[in-house]
């Protein structure tokens, strides 16, 4: 046993462990930054409009070009699920590209009739709510066209926006290191102003006495602190202690015999020829050791 004047009981170094990398990234993310970015693109957008059309002295109130970009916005939204679950499936099918191109390539066709469909539906359903008559889209080959090649580069932006999410969600993680810190050795107990470094071997049995708790030693000798038993139990159990009565604990390593009574309590023997009564309760906690 070592006694130690400065050292206070229970104080450790650094993390015996660490990651090395960040935490899993939530999957709500990616949708964050395409809210993000097709908002603050709409937004621009109507402003352009309403500007442009201005100049060519065709007057429209705000709320029509705010209208027709939020429309498109909205339905880039609900499809962007969709362009995920395509590269989740193209992850999986990495080994066969020709596939995944004509999968790709019937998809951003699926996309753009889905985006025109609904982006006019939207529009329709604004003008009628706002009273401002029908809203007409004019669908020509011109105009479909004119819309695919932008949902061209929306479902490619989608794409690959996605696919970096799950390359970096995927990425191999830095094995675990191990501290090259060496943790002090013992067991650390504060008897009065004095801190004492304690071998768990040593330590033969806990005893609960009022607002104390005394440690018997091997040798006889004994330390009275200010404790409580279940604190104490808490920190002895990984050491290879077990709770045999209410108040009181016992070093598993150190028990030499069990002697069972008809009552189902029972006695437990020592090394150091001292004995302690157990109670039935909590036999159950010596119960590797007879079976």
């Amino acid at each position: 046993m070592l006694r130690d004047e400065s050292q206070r009981a229970g104080t450790s170094g650094d993390p015996a462990v660490t990651n090395g990398g960040a935490g899993r990234l939530p999957d709500w993310l990616p949708y964050l930054a395409i809210a993000l970015g097709t908002a603050s693109t709409c937004l621009v957008n109507a402003y352009s409009t309403l500007h442009d059309l201005a100049r060519v002295g065709r007057a429209v109130p705000l709320w029509q070009p705010l209208l027709w970009e939020a429309s498109s916005g909205v339905v880039i939204l609900a499809l962007a699920p969709l362009v995920r679950r395509l590269i989740l499936i193209s992850l999986e099918q990495a080994s066969r590209p020709w596939l995944l191109a004509v999968l790709h390539a019937g998809a951003i066709i699926a996309f753009s009739t889905l985006h025109v469909a609904g982006m006019v539906l939207l529009r329709k359903l604004g003008y009628w709510a706002a009273g401002a008559g029908d809203y007409s889209f004019g669908f020509s080959s011109g105009n479909l066209f004119y819309e695919l090649r932008k949902d061209v580069l929306v479902y490619l932006l989608l794409a690959t926006l996605f696919w970096l999410f799950e390359f970096w969600r995927r990425r191999p993680q830095p094995q675990a290191t191990v501290s090259t810190a060496v943790a002090p050795s013992g067991f650390w107990l504060r008897d009065g102003t004095v801190n004492l470094r304690l071998e768990p071997t040593e330590i033969v049995a806990v005893v609960s006495a009022g607002n104390y708790v005394e440690y018997c030693l091997a040798g006889g000798k004994r330390h009275l602190i200010r404790a409580t038993l279940q604190a104490e139990e808490e920190r002895l159990r990984p050491l290879g202690f077990a709770r045999i009565h209410r108040t009181r604990l016992v070093n598993q390593r150190r028990i030499r015999r069990i002697a069972g009574k008809p009552s189902g309590d029972f006695d437990v023997e020592t090394d150091t020829g001292e004995s302690f009564a157990g109670s039935r309760r909590y036999r159950e906690g010596l119960a590797a050791l007879t079976s």
